[in-house]
This record gives C-alpha cells, structure tokens and sequence, in this order.
C-alpha cells in the first residue's frame, strides 16, 4: 500500500454523508475543511480491510507494525474520498438517480446467489440484502446516499483526470519493452535501476510476465493423490495403492481428464480436467519437472512423488524458449503503460486537493 489512491482505484470505498455541524473530536478521527470523517465510519472500513488481509495474509497482520500501517492507511483512503467529493461538489458534477438506481442493481445482483453458488429466489435475495444493510446500521435511504457519493467521487476522477488522458504512442511502448528486455537479459532478480520503488516493481512484473510467456514450457494435466504433512508410512502407502489404480485405468486407455475429475484430489485442476497450465523450469517440483520436461506430447507418467501427494502426469503441449517481440506484447504494454500514466494522474491530483485542504487527524493510538 504505497499511496492510498492506489487502495482507493482497487476497492471504492462507500461514501460518507455530509454533516451540517461538527461532531465531538472525540466521535472523530479526521476532519477535512471542516468536514468530520467519523470515528463509527473509520471502524466499519478498517475492519472489513483487517478481515481480507487476515485471510489472504494472515502472517503479515499477526505484525502489530503491520497492523497499524493498515489502520493508518485507511483512515487516509477515507481523507481523499472525503477531498474527491468536496472537490466533485465544487464543481457541480451530477449525480443522476438513474446512475444511483444501476449501482442499486449491481450491488443487489451479488445476493442472488448463497455462499455455495446455489440461485436464490428473489424473496430470499432481497432478505438477504436487506440483513446486509441491518448488519451495517443502514437504511435503504442511507445506502443510496452512500452510493450517490461514491459515484461522485469516481465522476469527479473521470471529469478531472481520465477525460484529459492521452494513451501512449507506439514509441513509448517501445521504449519500455525496451528496458524491459534489458532487464530479462540482465538476468538480475533485484529492483531496475533508475527506478523508483513504484515504477521498478511494476517493471519487474511486467517483465517477469513477459520471459514466463517466452520460456521453455509444458503444459500438464496431473491426477494428484494428496499426502498430509509428515504422512505415516501407512499413509503413504494407501496413497500409492490409490494412485496405482488410478496408472492401470489410465494405461488400459481411460480418458485422462475424465480420471482427474473424477479421481484427482486437487480440486481446482480437477475441475479442468486436471489441466495444470503451463510448467516452467525452475517453478514446479524437481521430480514433477523433470518428468514432464523429459515427456513427449500426449506421454504419461507417473506414479511421482512430491511433498503434496502422488501424481500422474500428461504433457498436452511444449513450447520452446522464444525471444520476446515487441509485436506479440504491445497491445498488452499499451494498455499497462495507460493504466499506470492514468493511476499517477490520479496520484497528482490527490496530491493537489490535498496540499490545498486543512486536514486534521486524529487516529487514537489504541485503535
């Protein structure tokens, strides 16, 4: 989280309503130009941010450091929010009920299905918007008016920043694929040179996309046997016994993907017909990559063993190492170099709100 407009542009946050008289300092944790952020709205952001990362990450947030950057970075996506309207009210941009009515729709289409993906009827969606709403102190009023000022706030970046947009020419996009073939020919793993922290991470990514897309590579269904951690040797053993099984169906001429959605125990490649996608040296398991390196299309093998289990492989595809060419990627680098000039517009002109705003914080340390 290196600028909070970038947190803002991933995940618009629900506006806050506006207030004719200034709350209690102690009700607060900002006020910007006057305007209170409340202390109630801060916790309802700043916990649902804590509950996402303490699933995606959970180490990172047993981190009392971590944990405080996350709640100060909140409270600052929630100051520029708070500058976007202000700024979209100065300028008079309109908010029309029809704009408000189409995010309605699309907020309310996400409960017509339950946690398993099963339909629900219409009765049963509404219910379960409307305990939605209760859960968060809400009426259907508020709730339109929350989405009246984050429709606000995004039209105020439209009418500011992306209606004044140039896409890149060809040459800038050269000039970035460019560097960035010069740092896959570096073979360094470090941050570019010359870079800032921002730009040299985007380029490592980008240029890390691009050599996947051009080394040696095999694409793989797998049947896999899974194995717990620190499996008993009787453990092992009734795996390899399935996972034989599994080898005589597959070499008496049984469909390979039909065998893996039936007997694989990796649910996502299952799904797929045990399609794994596309192995790269260096990324998979030693013995699973040897394996399918050393495979021609359409060979088997297995039973290996991994520390996840045994597995069957087939290799449905190889492709040799290539060198990257600028025409194969520049539809791709365009669009990239668009969205990062556009998220550094954006930057700037949070920036320019925030050097003319008076700003007041007052995020208590036991928060």
């Amino acid at each position: 989280m290196n600028s909070s407009v970038k947190a803002f542009a991933a995940a618009a946050l629900l506006a806050l309503p506006q207030f004719a008289a200034a709350k209690l300092l102690e009700d607060t944790v900002a006020v910007v130009n006057g305007t209170p952020i409340l202390l109630s709205e801060y916790q309802k952001e700043a916990n649902t941010a804590m509950e996402y990362w303490s699933k995606t990450n959970p180490a990172a947030m047993a981190d009392p450091a971590n944990l405080r950057k996350l709640k100060e970075s909140t409270l600052e996506q929630l100051i520029d929010r708070e500058l976007l309207i202000q700024e979209g009210t100065k300028l008079k941009i309109k908010v029309r009920e029809r704009e408000i009515d189409n995010a309605v729709d699309e907020i309310k289409a996400r409960f017509k299905k339950d946690e398993h993906g099963n339909n629900l009827s219409e009765a049963e969606a509404e219910a379960a918007f409307s305990l939605q709403l209760k859960g968060e102190g809400l009426d259907f009023g508020k709730f339109r008016d929350r989405l009246s000022h984050q429709i606000l706030a995004r039209k105020t970046i439209d009418d500011a920043v992306k209606a004044k947009m140039v896409p890149p020419t060809e040459a800038e996009a050269r000039a970035y694929f460019a560097k960035i073939s010069s740092y896959i020919e570096s073979k360094s793993t470090g941050m570019p040179a010359g870079m800032d922290e921002d730009e040299g991470m985007a380029l490592r990514e980008v240029a890390g996309q691009i050599k996947s897309l051009s080394s040696e590579r095999v694409r793989v269904q797998r049947v896999l046997i899974r194995l717990s951690p620190g499996a008993s040797e009787n453990e092992k053993k009734r795996a390899l016994k399935t996972i034989e099984a599994v080898k005589k169906r597959l070499d008496a001429g049984e469909d390979f993907a039909k065998v893996a959605k039936e007997d694989s125990e990796d649910p996502e490649s299952a799904a797929r017909g045990g399609d794994l996608g596309y192995v790269l040296r260096g990324v998979a398991p030693p013995e699973l990559e040897k394996a399918a390196f050393a495979l021609g299309v359409g060979d088997t093998a297995g039973p290996i063993y991994t520390e996840s289990g045994y597995n069957m492989i087939r290799v449905t595809e190889k492709r040799a190492a290539e060198k990257p060419e600028f025409d194969k990627f520049k539809d791709e680098l365009a669009n990239f170099l668009g969205g990062a000039g556009f998220q550094k517009k954006v930057e700037e002109f949070v920036k320019g709100l925030r050097d003319k705003a008076t700003i007041e914080r007052n995020l208590p340390a036991t928060l």
